[in-house]
């Protein structure tokens, strides 16, 4: 039987802090894994450290953008300095692992991170139920093929883009191993009970479609043959007008990304999202992911209404694909960061609806610079502006 805790605390002392934290859990002594997400306002190896310590199992730790969501019977908050969700799972195998990314060998560097989260968990021979993961900023879609490199493409893969309080680079990731603001962790699970997986946004396709016709990595350069910060900003009406001619627009294309249609055999159109943050001097524009010529890339729309409720309709998804007769024991969230700044306002809003919705079923969100996980198609993807749940049953 699987039981999952989560706690929670704000404090300034990071000591004061974790000791809160980690004391409010039971069992700790017998659990089999953790999971911690904090402000990175705190000192990243301080907590480390200090979890090293309290802390008997394996753990990944990373930063979440100005705070940390969690719902737990007893309290909810969508700002926690620190939060733990604790594994206890008698019949089931964990492994956790966290490795620098240098520049020239991320696909290996990934390839190895999982080969020791799997050699931790005891199941190395074994193909994992799922693989959760922290990962540097802008090597995503190349740390993925690291991992499939290992177990292929199939076994689903989720987790998020370390993140910071205002885009300055002062992320951090880690397991009990170690960590850094360039690492990859890795958390290998074999549950003894089912899982639930579901990987979306809260936008719906607009009318305009465009194709793109350069591009560099993160960089499109041209749009239909036109530069691409002018086509952009003909299709969403003016949205970035006032920086044509350069700089940041990270806060103005929030509600409106760029889509990949992702096709799937049952009919059903998913979308990966490209959030632009950047018009460069050549009115070209910079995304948080890759974006290869030739693709098509739909005008997304999306609203303050409809990030609100994604996270519960998320995790309502990820519950329903568990079997009929189970008993949900904790949800992990992926919650974009992007989105969360949309709605900082009406945060307060989401988060009663889920607290409410989901009483008696310990949740723990991390607000994040990138989202990857698994689409119906069978394929693991990098995207922006995405959310994500893995539902664990009792």
């Amino acid at each position: 039987m699987m039981e999952i805790q989560v706690s929670w605390g704000i404090d300034d002392d990071v000591d004061t802090l974790v000791d809160s934290v980690v004391s409010a859990l039971s069992s700790v002594a017998t659990a089999s894994m953790a999971v911690a997400y904090f402000n990175c306002r705190h000192d990243a190896a301080h907590i480390r450290t200090v979890l090293s310590e309290r802390l008997p199992c394996p753990f990944m730790l990373a930063s979440s953008s100005n705070g940390v969501l969690a719902s737990t019977p007893q309290g909810a908050t969508a700002r926690a300095d620190l939060a733990i969700m604790l594994f206890h799972d008698k019949t089931g195998n964990y492994g956790c692992a966290s490795l620098p990314v240098s520049e020239g060998t991320a696909r290996l560097d990934a390839q190895l991170a999982l080969q020791h989260a799997l050699t931790e968990s005891g199941a190395q021979y074994e193909a994992p139920s799922l693989i959760y993961c922290i990962f540097p900023s802008g090597k995503e879609e190349t740390l993925l093929k690291g991992l499939a490199d290992e177990v292929g493409d199939k076994i689903p893969v989720f987790g998020g883009t370390m993140a910071d309080n205002e885009v300055a680079g002062a992320w951090y990731t880690g397991a009990h191993q170690g960590g850094s603001d360039h690492h990859i962790t890795v958390a290998t699970m074999f549950p003894g009970t089912p899982i639930g997986v579901s990987y979306s946004s809260g936008y719906r396709p607009g009318p305009h479609v465009c194709t793109v016709t350069k591009a560099t990595g993160r960089i499109i350069e041209t749009l239909d043959n036109e530069p691409a910060a002018l086509v952009y900003n003909r299709l969403t009406g003016g949205q970035i007008e006032t920086a044509m001619s350069g700089g940041s627009i990270l806060a103005m294309t929030t509600l409106h990304p760029f889509g990949r249609k992702i096709s799937h055999s049952g009919g059903i159109a998913e979308y990966l999202l490209s959030h632009p943050d950047t018009v460069t001097s050549e009115q070209g524009l910079s995304v948080f992911s890759d974006i290869e010529q030739g693709a098509e890339l739909v005008v997304m729309e999306g609203s303050e209404d409809s990030l609100i409720a994604r996270a519960e309709k998320v995790i309502e998804n990820a519950i329903s694909l568990l079997p009929q007769d189970a008993t949900p024991a904790g949800v992990l969230l992926v919650y974009c960061a992007g989105c969360m700044f949309t709605i900082e306002s009406q945060l307060t809003r989401m988060l009663d609806t889920l607290s409410t919705r989901f009483t008696h079923i310990p949740i723990l969100g991390v607000y994040t610079f990138g989202e990857q996980g698994h689409f119906l198609d069978g394929y693991n993807r990098h995207g922006n502006l995405m959310i994500s749940a893995v539902a664990f049953s009792q």
